[in-house]
């Protein structure tokens, strides 16, 4: 039977909140700052942060989930997910540090988190299908 630390499913949540966050900055940033100059690696950095790092999250977090009896599908998701993010991001920083974009890159982010949701959705019907799966005693 899988089980899922509450302290888990509860990161899992805090890496997509971080990535949509991060978007969320990102798109306000675009919008204060509408133009195509090379922006310098530290501010790539600076801007893009939350959206980095909340899919470092969800890569790391499906990762562990792959090593959990039961979850591998729902961590073999996320971990997909997550680093089709990554590739995205990566890729999209590199060309916006040229001064170029390409749509398919800022499409990456969101088609990793469409699969990283799926991920997520696999993992809560395990936890509603069996809610005892929930090992409560890693709440602090």
């Amino acid at each position: 039977m899988p089980t899922v630390p509450a302290l888990g499913r509860a990161a899992v949540y805090a890496g997509v909140v971080v990535f949509l966050l991060g978007q969320a900055f990102d798109t306000y940033w675009h919008a204060r700052n509408v133009s195509f100059v090379p922006e310098p690696p530290r501010e790539l950095w600076r801007i893009h942060l939350g959206i980095y790092l909340g899919a470092v999250m969800l890569a790391v977090l499906g990762g562990w989930l792959l090593t959990r009896p039961g979850l591998r599908i729902a961590g073999l998701l996320m971990l997909l997910g997550g680093a089709t993010q990554l590739l995205g991001f990566g890729w999209d920083m590199y060309l916006h540090g040229q001064g170029r974009s390409k749509e398919i890159w800022h499409d990456l982010l969101w088609y990793g988190f469409g699969v990283v949701v799926l991920g997520v959705v696999r993992l809560e019907a395990l936890i509603r299908r069996r809610p005892a799966t929930v090992d409560m005693r890693n709440v602090a």
